[in-house]
């Protein structure tokens, strides 16, 4: 089992080294070291357990905890993923966050008896429970919802089986960790699956780069730039304004009180203007440009909005 759990954990760590490069026109790329560094430890982890599986399980034990702790990070650094300060964020409060969600972990391992498993008591457990719903309830709502349920399930799979309060139903530990592992295959199976697929023709190409960014942000950052826009969008009397599932009409107008094309194409000009300088901060203006099919200097315009997230 532990030769499949390294092989699949392999499989992830290369798929989500590879994400780096769709990701770096954006504030992201922390989020995703954060994960392949979680993913580097796991596999460290599991190697120790396949190299001696009876001497060694207080060391494996501690390092799937750590690797549980570190798969945490991604979500909670998309919560400070923010120029300026996207940088300052992970020193400041990424080391934090692992440090004190690792110190129930350090505390219960016995360099003396590597041999025995580490247990988890449960107000550390409850700890980690309230960062897991932080870390992953910014994504529910948007189209990798079902990915993040599987990413939060797998986290869970990792850590209860160490807690002193595992209720009996959970499997046990290597089992567990082996079905982890598949789960975040799934998960990230489905988050390329729903990446990949293409926007409806019929809205609008400001809709596509709205729920490019709330659904690469979430939910927390979707509805502050929600916010901006709309005051915005209230203060110059703009004949659109912006909800979760796009910009709509002000109001249901008879045709003859509808928007002239001036107003519209106004207001269009308003929203691209908004639009670039709110997301200036998370996203650069390349990649802007791609979901509003805007060529850039010396490049072609794509002919699919996915064709720029190639890998």
């Amino acid at each position: 089992m532990s030769v499949v759990i390294i092989a699949n954990l392999l499989i992830l760590l290369w798929v989500v080294a590879r994400s780096l490069k769709r990701l770096r026109q954006t504030t992201l790329p922390t989020a995703t070291c954060c994960a392949i560094g979680g993913l580097v430890v796991a596999i460290v982890a599991q190697s120790i357990e396949l190299i001696d599986p009876e001497q060694a399980n207080g060391w494996v034990d501690l390092g799937w905890y750590f690797a549980a702790v570190v798969l945490l990070c991604p979500g909670i650094a998309v919560l400070g993923a923010r120029r300026p300060g996207a940088s300052a964020w992970a020193f400041f409060v990424l080391l934090p966050l692992v440090l004190v969600l690792m110190w129930p972990a350090v505390a219960s391992f016995q360099v003396a008896r590597p041999v025995d498993s580490i247990e988890i008591e449960v107000p550390a457990l409850v700890g980690l429970g309230l960062v897991l719903i932080m870390s992953g309830g910014n994504y529910f709502g948007t189209r990798y919802t079902m990915s993040t349920f599987y990413y939060a399930v797998s986290i869970v799979l990792l850590v209860v089986p160490m807690s002193v309060a595992s209720p009996d139903f959970f499997p046990e530990r290597s089992t567990a960790r082996f079905i982890a592992s598949l789960g975040f295959l799934l998960a990230i199976s489905e988050t390329n699956r729903r990446s990949k697929a293409e926007p409806d023709d019929e809205i609008s190409r400001f809709d596509v780069l709205w729920f490019d960014f709330m659904d690469s942000f979430g939910m927390v950052w979707a509805k502050r730039v929600m916010d901006r826009v709309n005051e915005s969008a209230r203060h110059e009397k703009w004949a659109m304004h912006l909800e979760l599932h796009g910009f709509v009409p002000v109001a249901e107008a008879p045709v003859a009180d509808s928007p002239s094309a001036d107003e519209l194409l106004r207001t269009e000009e308003r929203i691209e203007h908004t639009f670039r300088w709110l997301l200036k901060r998370f996203v650069d203006p390349e990649w802007i440009d791609a979901r509003l099919r805007v060529p850039t200097a010396g490049q072609a315009l794509p002919d699919e909005r996915t064709s720029s997230e190639e890998n």
